[in-house]
């Protein structure tokens, strides 16, 4: 698997450790505590800011199954070094056949359900793993060769964005070349030996938009060397189709403003003469894709749904940056990414997103710097289009703060419609706050959405792990979270990540090892962008095993 770190501002972008301090991304944080550590204090929180489209309400229909998943990095190809226990790397019969595993590829199958829950060792294994027999193409996708609009690609001419589209009448741009004029009515494609179904309507991915991409170095940072947008590399590609200035400080520009919506995205790789791979990230260091493979010989379309706001990282800390206007595309790998096409359009009525809306603090939350990672910035690679993540999460937020927020429940209350997603997880900045009422500020969160006809899941925080075994967790109100999701009439799904992610720490063999996970490799409570990948992958994992809704787009 590999890590996603962004660095941006035209290559780097300013990052932010602990709550209130300014760091450079080649900045090693001291050992932290407990108690305030990462990129808020107590455990600091935060996520994507706000501007993301009302758009949403979610259409499932996709045009074929889509959950069979790509054809996948086996285990780990990427990195030889990227098992610290390399006997751990995932199985040969599931998830790959290096030993090594790799860091951020899909190892197996992840429809299947390979999400290397609690690897035996706890080395970095490759994401797929244990149930790699269902995966496969999802060939049974649909009719037509792109399944597109018309040949203006679906969106307006001033950008597209349709009531739905949850983007300004001038937001958004719909990039030379749309939908393809051929794009046939109704269907979606079968995957070329992987990759996704295309859902109806999508842009067509053409030589032209990409075109504006550009080769980029990667940056070291607190927990390594990557590439703009995630990805070791050593080879980096960045694509910044809404402008290329990037914007450090939280206050929204004007250019942001105009190109904020939600985006349809599709992307053609492949067609090299050898193997390759490919790591896809977009926006704030956020995952579209983790490490896959693509075989010599085949051209494979990828498909993503991707919010953009003015604020790309998150809503309301001073120490985060607005990053760059509208719809930003990063790739790498260990040689040039083969890409050869890209397509994106703001989405319209008939491309309406799934949306899935995340309230919580940093340790889930889109964060900068190139030492952190939010789980819910690597969730969306789980997930097949038409999902498209909203990640509102904030650093240091509690259950309390982040409800009063405008900038925070407030927008997302305000973009969502029926049908649409929230997941909420407090608790880690709730510390010394009695259990009852961090449930009865977890049930407004669920009040609201059951009233709005959203769809919601309450999930408990990752655990602070200072020692293996890791220890008392009760100070995260787990049972605060179960209790208000089972209160609720009718009950509400509950993902106990608390548990889940102590599970995963006792597996590990030292703190070395864990640390590896962590924030600046120190850190107890935030992930690095490898461990977030692992803390989403067990959350998705939750969503499968429990038959949630979402479970239908899991890649």
């Amino acid at each position: 698997m590999m890590k996603t770190i962004n660095s941006d501002q035209k290559t780097v972008r300013s990052g932010f450790g602990r709550c209130g301090e300014s760091h450079s991304f080649d900045l090693l944080l001291a050992v932290v505590t407990a108690a305030c550590v990462g990129v808020a204090c107590s455990s600091t929180e935060g996520g994507a800011g706000a501007n993301g489209g009302s758009a949403a309400g979610g259409a499932s229909s996709t045009g074929g199954t889509a959950t069979g998943g790509q054809v996948v990095v086996t285990g780990g190809t990427m990195q030889s070094t990227g098992g610290v226990v390399v006997s751990s790397g995932g199985t040969s019969s599931a998830g790959g056949t290096a030993t090594t595993g790799g860091r951020f590829s899909n190892g197996g199958t992840v429809a299947s359900g390979g999400f290397d829950t609690f690897p035996s060792s706890g080395g970095k294994t490759s994401l797929g793993g244990s149930g790699g027999g269902a995966g496969g193409a999802s060939a049974t996708g649909g009719a037509s060769a792109m399944g597109g609009a018309s040949a203006t690609g679906g969106a307006s001419a001033t950008g597209g964005a349709s009531a739905k589209g949850g983007a300004s009448a001038t937001g958004g741009k719909t990039g030379a070349g749309g939908t393809s004029a051929a794009g046939g009515a109704g269907g979606s494609t079968a995957p070329i030996g992987g990759g996704d179904t295309i859902p109806t309507g999508y842009p067509a991915p053409t030589a032209t938009n990409y075109a504006v991409c550009k080769s980029a170095s990667p940056v070291s940072g607190g927990s390594g060397s990557y590439c703009p947008g995630g990805g070791f590399g050593p080879a980096c590609t960045e694509c910044l189709f809404g402008g290329s200035t990037y914007n450090s400080t939280m206050t929204a520009t004007a250019d942001a403003t105009s190109e904020a919506g939600n985006y349809a995205v599709t992307v053609t790789v492949g067609g090299a003469a050898t193997d390759t791979s490919i790591y896809i990230g977009t926006e704030s260091n956020r995952n579209l894709l983790a490490l896959t493979a693509i075989p010599a010989g085949k051209t494979l379309e990828y498909a993503f749904a991707v919010n953009v706001r003015a604020l790309e990282g998150q809503p309301d800390e001073s120490n985060a940056a607005g990053g760059y206007p509208g719809l930003d595309l990063f790739f790498s790998g260990p040689t040039t990414p083969p890409v050869t096409a890209i397509g994106y359009a703001l989405v319209t009525a008939d491309t309406k997103p799934v949306m899935v809306y995340m309230a919580s603090d940093s340790t889930e939350c889109d964060q900068t710097s190139s030492a952190f990672g939010g789980w819910g910035q690597m969730f969306p690679a789980y997930f097949h289009a038409p999902v498209d993540i909203a990640n509102y999460g904030d650093s240091g937020e509690s259950s309390s703060s982040f409800y009063g927020n405008s900038k925070m429940w407030g927008a997302i209350k305000k973009a969502w419609v029926p049908g649409d997603w929230a997941i909420v997880q407090f608790g880690h900045n709730d510390k010394g706050v009695a259990d009852t009422t961090v449930q009865a500020n977890l049930t407004k969160y669920v009040n609201d959405a059951q009233a709005a006809q959203v769809n919601i899941i309450l999930v408990s925080p990752p655990a602070r792990a200072g020692s293996i075994p890791v220890g008392d967790q009760s100070s995260l109100h787990a049972i605060s979270a179960k209790n208000a999701a089972a209160a609720a009439n009718p009950p509400v799904p509950f993902i106990d990540l608390t548990a889940l992610s102590t599970a995963w720490y006792n597996t590990l063999p030292d703190m070395t090892t864990l640390h590896s996970y962590k924030a600046d490799h120190s850190d107890t409570t935030h992930t690095d962008m490898e461990g977030g990948y692992k803390l989403a992958g067990l959350v998705a994992q939750a969503i499968k095993d429990q038959n949630i809704g979402l479970a239908q787009y899991l890649r």
